[in-house]
């Protein structure tokens, strides 16, 4: 529509007071044309509501939007009078300038509760993820197992296609792959990387993360056919770094199978789990080096505690000392050892076993020989270092001068450890290495325990010799104490012999005399068994079977036909010390002397039985009180003779010998005596009980 002159003016001075208040623009101006051509104001308030709608999406204030549409209505008002037909204007543009800036904060307060939401969204699971990482790592010390549930927890929360773990290893410089989660998993373990070759060797040798959108364009990838990788696209490496030692650990890396931008929010997501990622490496490696180290611990005290149990088993000195420098180089992995014998009484330093780990001749059972070579302690370094009494390393060449022929030349380290005894420093061990060998405070402390119960070992080893030597000498003089007393004894029991044959046969003196070298006879049989066997115990069977034929070939005419039964069971070995053994050869020679000159009298045949066996009685005790009662010794001597006088008393009736017994059992051995008919009344029954004592006390 074309304008008047007067239009046109009044046009151009509404536009040049628009420009004033900054409202100048293409489409206030298109807007005021539409509102003339139109004879409307309907374009003109679209207008003020699209502006007030951008005014408030600037953040503009209510009451300067508001300024703004009241001063554009006055000074458009007298260009639109005629259209108005009597409205104001300025009203009605502030009224639709506020609606749009009212409808446009509405929908901003929309859009940024929806874009919080989605933050907070996002945040939530991001939490979630490092707390399924966290516990993935507290729930399991197995660095594979830990590193597999990361890999699945980062993907999950970031909506990659990929996620890898790699693992740098310094003494190869190499990061080796050791999780993944999308990509093959036959590759674990396999791939290696040098650090800076491809994306994410760059990514450790820089030490920050590396974010490309299209990784087969970028100069630095390196395609790895096995790892299955070709759908990838988009590719994040962020470096796995601890920072409290500002060590590489490792790169953990992001793949999509589609073109994207990774935003610095997923960056420092990734960022933050690689910090989780490394503390729970170093928790996990950590743990795995104690474990080892305590396993090896362990390894170290079970050996040295069968080392010590079989030393203390082992009395043969030879093999002790094999044993102990086997186990000594064995403990430690050294190459040999060498014991060497302090004699200090005698100033001398003497090479006494060694064990060569290397020579197949040798066996840990049997002592292998060694040349004998005795050392000066004064002129001995090897002397020296023992008799300071504390572990110390030495030179291998150490008394070299003094010819030693077990340290030949290869050797380049050796470590003498003191044999400390609680009385003397029994030696040394020297262990011997083809390197230079330097021992921790831990073997040291070990080698130390070790030669501390190998010297005790050796200690007992020296006692127990010196004991069975005495034990030799001692059994020598008792074997000819024994022969000389029971050769007096006989010479005794020969005189009563020369001296009865001047007496009447019947007479009660004869009599006397025969009971005389019957007891006699019976002491001397106890000493002929120990002459004989042990010196210290005699068996019971035996003893009453010796005594027996003794009183029987002295008290018994040469008519008389006697039966002498004696039981013995096959599974009881009854034996019992000197003094006990002495006082039964007492007992069965008054006993048998008893039955044959008064349970026979008249008779021309008898019987005598006797039996010992080993009675359990627990006295009607139950459970454990029954175990704890001792067992004791019953001796039974039965006989078919005339059997007891009626009325006898056996303490006022009993004869000499019959005393005798009584005395013998009660003082001495401190059991019982019975004296009873036989069994169905035939005959007499004597039995005695008594508790065995222990050989070599004294009761």
């Amino acid at each position: 529509m074309s304008l008047g002159i007067e239009q046109g003016e009044a046009l151009d001075k509404a536009l040049e007071r628009l420009r004033e208040l900054d409202l100048d623009g293409e489409e206030i101006e298109g807007a005021l044309r539409a509102a003339l051509a139109d004879r409307g104001t309907a374009k003109l308030l679209s207008w003020a509501r699209e502006h007030g709608e951008e005014r408030a999406l600037a953040g503009a204030d209510m009451q300067a939007v508001i300024e703004e549409a009241m001063a554009a209505g006055d000074a458009l008002s007298p260009l639109l009078a005629n259209e108005l037909e009597g409205e104001r204007l300025a009203p009605a543009l502030v009224s639709a300038c506020v609606d749009g800036y009212l409808a446009a904060q509405g929908r901003h307060a929309t859009s940024k509760r929806e874009a919080q939401d989605e933050l907070l969204r996002r945040r939530v699971d991001e939490l979630t993820a490092l707390h399924r990482i966290i516990s993935a790592a507290n729930s399991s010390l197995k660095l594979n197992d830990t590193l597999s549930e990361m890999v699945q927890a980062v993907v999950a929360v970031t909506g990659a296609d990929v996620c890898s773990i790699f693992l740098y290893e310094p003494e190869w410089d190499q990061l080796v792959l050791t999780a993944t989660s999308g990509l093959s998993q036959d590759a674990v373990g396999k791939v290696r990387l040098q650090v800076g070759e491809g994306l994410t060797g760059w990514a450790a040798l820089v030490g920050k993360p590396v974010a490309v959108r299209d990784a087969r364009q970028d100069p630095r990838f390196k395609y790895v056919a096995v790892l299955g990788e070709d759908p990838a696209i988009s590719m994040l490496a962020v470096p796995v770094v601890l920072f409290t030692k500002e060590k590489l650990v490792g790169v953990i890396t992001l793949q999509n199978f589609e073109e994207r931008d990774y935003t610095d929010s997923e960056i420092r997501f990734l960022e933050t789990v690689a910090g989780e990622i490394a503390i729970a490496i170093e928790n996990a490696r950590l743990y795995e080096q104690t474990d080892a180290r305590l396993q090896q611990k362990v390894a170290e005290l079970s050996t040295l505690q069968g080392v010590s149990a079989h030393i203390a088993a082992t009395l043969n000195l030879p093999e002790v000392l094999t044993l102990i420098a086997y186990q000594a180089a064995h403990l430690v992995h050294a190459d040999a050892a060498a014991i060497y014998e302090l004699h200090s009484g005698a100033g001398m330093l003497e090479l006494v076993a060694q064990y060569d780990l290397r020579d197949s001749t040798h066996s840990i059972h049997q002592g292998k020989a060694v040349q004998r070579v005795l050392l000066n302690v004064e002129a001995s370094d090897i002397a020296g270092a023992i008799r300071r009494g504390i572990p110390i390393p030495l030179s291998p060449s150490a008394d070299a001068h003094l010819e030693i022929p077990f340290a030949p030349e290869g050797y380049r380290s050796m470590f003498c450890v003191p044999l400390v005894a609680p009385r003397a420093i029994m030696g040394g061990i020297c262990l011997y290495n083809l390197d230079d060998k330097v021992f921790t405070d831990e073997q040291v402390r070990l080698l130390d325990a070790f030669a501390h119960e190998a010297a005790i070992a050796l200690e007992n080893s020296r006692l127990y010799d010196a004991a069975l030597r005495g034990l030799r000498t001692k059994s020598a003089l008792l074997q000819e104490m024994n022969h000389r007393v029971r050769n007096n004894l006989q010479t005794v029991a020969g005189l009563l012999s020369m001296q009865l044959r001047r007496m009447p046969p019947e007479s009660e003196a004869a009599t006397v005399v025969r009971e005389s070298i019957a007891r006699v006879q019976s002491i001397a049989a106890v000493h002929d068994l120990m002459v004989r066997g042990d010196v210290e115990m005699v068996g019971i069977h035996e003893l009453a079977r010796k005594v027996a034929d003794a009183a029987v070939s002295t008290l018994t005419d040469p008519g008389f036909d006697l039966k002498l039964m004696i039981d013995v069971p096959e599974n009881e070995q009854m034996r019992v010390g000197s003094q006990q053994a002495t006082l039964l050869a007492l007992l069965f020679n008054e006993l048998i002397s008893n039955v044959i000159l008064h349970g026979f009298t008249g008779r021309t045949k008898g019987k005598i039985g006797i039996r010992a066996r080993i009675d359990r009685d627990t006295n009607g005790r139950e459970g454990e009180a029954a175990h704890r009662v001792a067992p004791t010794v019953r001796i039974e001597v039965a006989d078919d003779g005339v059997g007891l006088p009626e009325g006898f008393d056996p303490q006022q009736d009993a004869n000499l010998g019959l005393n005798i017994v009584q005395t013998l059992v009660v003082s001495d051995l401190r059991g019982s005596f019975k004296l009873e008919p036989g069994e169905g009344g035939v005959g007499t029954t004597a039995s005695i009980n008594f508790m065995p004592a222990r050989p070599g006390v004294r009761d």
